[in-house]
C-alpha cells in the first residue's frame, strides 16, 4: 500500500547524505508512525518522520526574519538590487545602440542588393552574419528587470513570507509545504545520519542573506548610522541577484 505524501512532505525532497538519493518513506502499521529511508539496500539511514520534521524547521528557523531587523533589511535589499541592475542598465543601452547598427548594416546591404552592386553569395554571407549577431544581443536584452514599484512589492513578498517560514510550512498542505520548502532550497537538502544535521548545499539568495544581515544589524549599537553600503557587499557574497526574485 502506498504511503500518503500528506504525511510525508519532505520525501523525496530530502535525500541520503551519504549515497546521495532521495529519501523514500513508509508507515509502521504496529506503532501507527511514519519514517523517512534510504532506498540503497544496507544503507542505515532511517528517521521517524516526527523526528526530522522537527530537524528540518529548526533548519528553516535559521532563515526566519526578526521582524525588528526588516526595514533595514528591505533597505539593503532594494539598494543591492538597484546597483546590480545599474550595470545592466548600462549594458543594455550599448547592447541596443549596438543592435540598431545592426538593423542599419541589414538594410544597407539589402539595398545594395536590389541594386545590383553585390552578387548573392555576397549578400547572403553578410546578412546572416548580421542578422545572427543581432538575434544573440536581442537574446542578453530579453530578461526583464523589476521597476521600482515592482521591486518593493516583491522584497516586501519574500521578507513578509521569511517572517513566518516555519508556521507557514507547519500549517500548510502538501502542496504549499514543498512549495515553501524548494523556494528556500532549491536543491533540496542533504539528511546526514551519523550526526543527525541537514545539510544546505543551496539556499536561496535573498534567505541565505537573512542570517547574515541580521548578525550584522545585531552588532550596532542604538544611535550608530547603519553602513546600507557595507552590508550591501555582505548580501553580493550571498549570491543575491536580479535572478533571485
Amino acid at each position: 500500500m502506498k504511503v500518503k505524501d500528506e504525511n510525508l512532505p519532505l520525501k523525496q525532497f530530502i535525500y541520503c547524505d551519504s549515497c546521495k538519493l532521495p529519501l523514500t518513506g513508509y508507515l509502521v502499521k504496529k506503532k501507527g508512525l511514519y519514517y523517512y529511508k534510504c532506498r540503497t539496500k544496507g544503507c542505515s539511514c532511517n528517521k521517524s518522520a516526527k523526528a526530522l520534521r522537527t530537524t528540518f524547521t529548526e533548519d528553516l528557523k535559521t532563515y526566519q526574519l526578526d521582524p525588528r531587523y526588516k526595514n533595514i533589511v528591505k533597505e539593503v535589499m532594494t539598494y543591492t538590487y538597484d546597483n546590480i541592475t545599474k550595470e545592466i542598465r548600462t549594458q543594455k543601452k550599448s547592447v541596443k545602440k549596438t543592435i540598431t547598427e545592426l538593423s542599419t548594416k541589414i538594410e544597407s546591404i539589402e539595398e545594395r542588393y536590389a541594386l545590383g552592386e553585390i552578387n548573392s553569395a555576397i549578400y547572403k554571407k553578410f546578412k546572416d552574419k548580421y542578422e545572427s549577431q543581432k538575434q544573440e544581443l536581442q537574446s542578453k536584452i530579453e530578461n526583464p528587470i523589476l521597476n521600482s514599484s515592482n521591486l518593493e512589492l516583491a522584497i516586501d513578498k519574500a521578507l513578509n513570507l521569511s517572517e513566518s517560514l516555519e508556521k507557514i510550512w507547519l500549517d500548510g498542505d502538501l502542496k504549499q509545504k514543498q512549495n515553501l520548502q524548494n523556494l528556500v532550497f532549491p536543491s533540496g537538502l542533504g539528511y546526514d545520519k551519523s550526526n543527525d544535521r541537514v545539510r544546505t548545499p543551496k539556499v536561496n539568495a535573498i534567505f541565505g542573506s537573512i542570517p547574515i544581515l541580521s548578525r550584522e544589524i545585531s552588532n550596532i549599537k542604538n544611535g550608530e548610522p547603519i553602513p546600507v553600503n557595507q552590508f550591501s557587499d555582505c548580501v553580493t557574497s550571498a549570491g543575491f541577484k536580479p535572478a533571485t526574485f
